[in-house]
């Protein structure tokens, strides 16, 4: 019987080195797309007001992140986003971007989408204090603006899962922001 239970073991310990043991984080904290509300100063950012944009894509290439969520950089925090974190960014974009008055396109079908520029995040990496992506924008038939941005923050400084919602609302902020004042980013996408 102990022979047959330490081979249980040595095989469930090959599975999880193989499959890779998945980060935890100890306590949860949600985020979610429908909580989010943008809360940055829009005066600055009239210019993109009453433009149209075809925003395609978010993809999750972040290896330091789950599907549904990130973590804080000691993993005593799990940053669990529904339906999935990909999703999560994505609405909270749009939000974003709806808040400054774009017109956002989310189909391929909408009127609009093949005179619109078109809009690609790539999630890098993803922690409570530092968050990398790169934005690919498209105008018809040319890519005319590649950058990867990169948010950093100083560590929670509170175990107040409230507190670290927030906080996780306010990195959406950052990094919405960071692309939209961006003088090569503002040029290329309000280019004609």
């Amino acid at each position: 019987m102990g022979r047959i239970a330490c081979k249980a073991v040595l095989l469930f310990a090959c599975f999880l080195a193989l499959t890779g043991c998945p980060r935890v984080g100890g306590t949860k904290v949600f985020i979610k797309q429908t909580s989010y509300n943008p809360s940055f100063e829009t005066a600055n950012l009239s210019a993109y007001r009453g433009k149209p944009l075809y925003f395609s894509s978010v993809t999750n290439n972040a290896a330091n992140t789950s599907i549904w969520g990130y973590y804080s950089v000691d993993s005593q925090y799990t940053y669990e986003a529904a339906p999935a974190l990909q999703t999560y960014f994505w609405d909270c974009f749009i939000k974003s971007f709806n808040r400054i008055g774009v017109k956002t396109l989310a189909n391929p079908w909408d009127p609009g989408t093949q005179t619109a520029p078109e809009l690609q995040i790539v999630l890098n990496s993803v922690s409570d204090q530092k968050f990398v992506f790169s934005v690919n924008l498209l105008k018809p038939g040319e890519s005319t603006f590649q950058k990867e941005f990169t948010v950093e923050t100083t560590p929670a400084g509170t175990a107040d899962p409230t507190k670290l919602e927030k906080r996780g609302y306010r990195l959406v902020d950052d990094a919405f922001m960071s692309m939209v004042t961006d003088p090569g980013f503002r040029k290329a996408f309000l280019k004609k």
